[in-house]
């Protein structure tokens, strides 16, 4: 059963995307920051990582360097959310992430893009 970290700092977020992938059949943990979504990523070695780029205690871009640093998590698949119209920093150009998705997104395109990301 794959495992899905989510890191996003909005709790009702965080309930929406875990109620559709524990319908589905993944293990699925949370965090609501950047640190704590860090540590569980070192315990749990997740198949995938959903990841917010605005969290209160470092940004998601931060967290995303500091994974892909680890020769242990870099290779861990990430998909980023934001709720800005920004575009991608050079990260997705260089593969650290292989998705980019903006808030607010429907079921089908998030199923989408983790079944593309664990290669299901």
């Amino acid at each position: 059963m794959p495992r899905i970290l989510i890191i996003d700092d909005e709790e009702n977020f965080q309930k929406m995307l875990r109620a559709n992938f524990v319908a589905r059949g993944y293990d699925v943990a949370s965090a609501s920051e950047g640190e704590e979504g860090l540590r569980l990523t070192q315990l749990n070695h997740p198949d995938l990582i959903m990841l917010d780029l605005k969290l209160p205690d470092i940004s998601g871009w931060d967290v995303l360097d500091r994974l892909k640093e680890n020769p242990e998590l870099k290779d861990i698949p990430v998909i980023v959310m934001t709720a800005s119209a920004s575009k991608p920093r050079e990260s997705m150009i260089q593969g650290q992430i292989v998705s980019f998705m903006t808030k607010p997104f429907g079921a089908g395109e998030l199923m989408q893009q983790v079944i593309a990301a664990l290669g299901e």
